[in-house]
């Protein structure tokens, strides 16, 4: 079936923060660490401003996190926006004791409980399900909103558990879906839904041919 030339739509952005200086490391940062982005990471946020300075953006959401409140500090030299709001939906995993540790360590923990990992959950802490509700949460709110054009910043893990979602994907697909360096993925949606089409995904600002213009 076509496009309903009269169908109105909005388009949502998903960006990840730039590259910081504990993801070279490999050290899971989640939300017991900040983190500071590395040179290439503040390079990759500048390479996406350039590509979004076209564009007006009606309401910006960022994660709480000092990795992403500082990529949105380079974007919002390029981007024009009425409102950028902090929004904790968007934060990074809540993964407890597991902050400030190799990555590789959360899949042996969970192993080791016969957990499938992610429905793991350190003590306090949060699952992967979890994150991925709160996001999903915030997607159908932007989605129903009065914003034609949206950015939403956050965290490699839940954009990735996002995607699940929106592809009806197992769990099991999610490293296919965890997004690089200041990567952006565009969605179109109708305005009555929550579905969409993806123009763009977890493209890297530096394969961008030049100024995104949708």
């Amino acid at each position: 079936m076509g496009q309903n030339p009269h169908e109105r739509h909005k388009y949502i952005y998903i960006v990840r923060h730039g590259e910081t200086q504990e993801n070279r490391r490999g050290v899971h940062q989640g939300q017991f660490l900040d983190g500071r982005l590395s040179h290439m990471g503040a390079n990759d946020a500048q390479a996406l401003g350039w590509r979004l300075a076209s564009l007006s953006f009606d309401s910006i959401h960022v994660s709480p996190a000092a990795r992403c409140q500082a990529t949105i500090g380079v974007l919002r030299r390029y981007v024009s926006t009425p409102s950028i709001r902090t929004d904790v939906r968007l934060d990074a995993k809540n993964s407890g004791y597991l902050g400030g540790q190799p990555r590789a360590l959360a899949a042996q923990e969970a192993a080791l409980a016969g957990i499938p990992i992610h429905q793991f959950r350190t003590p306090g802490g949060e699952s992967s399900e979890e994150v991925q509700a709160r996001y999903v949460n915030l997607w159908r709110e932007v989605c129903e909103g009065p914003s034609r054009r949206a950015l939403l910043l956050g965290h490699g893990g839940g954009i990735a558990c996002l995607f699940l979602h929106l592809k009806r994907r197992p769990f099991a697909d999610y490293l296919r879906y965890v997004p690089g360096s200041a990567a952006v993925t565009v969605v179109r949606v109708p305005e009555a839904g929550v579905r969409g089409k993806v123009l763009l995904m977890n493209v890297s600002p530096h394969d961008l041919d030049g100024p995104l213009l949708m």
